[in-house]
Formats: structure tokens, sequence, C-alpha cells
């Protein structure tokens, strides 16, 4: 994996990890499933192990043959 993007405190971290789950949370009462490899993804974002940009290529890749995500 290499090392970490940024070094948070334990209480960012719990902080991020509260967010990415409100936001997970929220999709779900409007009815959508977040895949767990995003969740994961958003995860690794909360703990600074990758950046946003990474999670955003990754997710893109992942539904690359998805026809929303196509123009």
């Amino acid at each position: 994996m290499g090392t970490p993007m940024t070094t948070l405190s334990d209480q960012e971290i719990q902080r991020n990890m509260r967010a990415v789950a409100h936001a997970v949370a929220q999709q779900e009462l409007e009815g959508l499933k977040v895949p767990e490899e995003t969740v994961a993804d958003l995860e690794r974002v909360a703990r600074g192990e990758i950046d946003t940009d990474e999670a955003r290529r990754n997710i893109q890749r992942r539904f690359a043959n998805d026809h929303i995500l196509r123009r």
C-alpha cells in the first residue's frame, strides 16, 4: 500500500468516518445502495490512506461501463 497520504489524528479519523457513515446512510434513505468497494474507498480517504482524486478514479474505473457515467 505505501505511506499514508496525510497524517490524521484519531479524532479527525473518527470525524471523517462518521461523515462517511452519514453519507452512506443518506443514500440508503434515498433508496440507493452504495457499493461496498465505494464505501471502502471513502473509508480509506477518511483515514488519510488515499486522496479524493484516487478514490474518484477508483470509482470511475469500476463504473466505466455503466451508462450513467457515459457522456
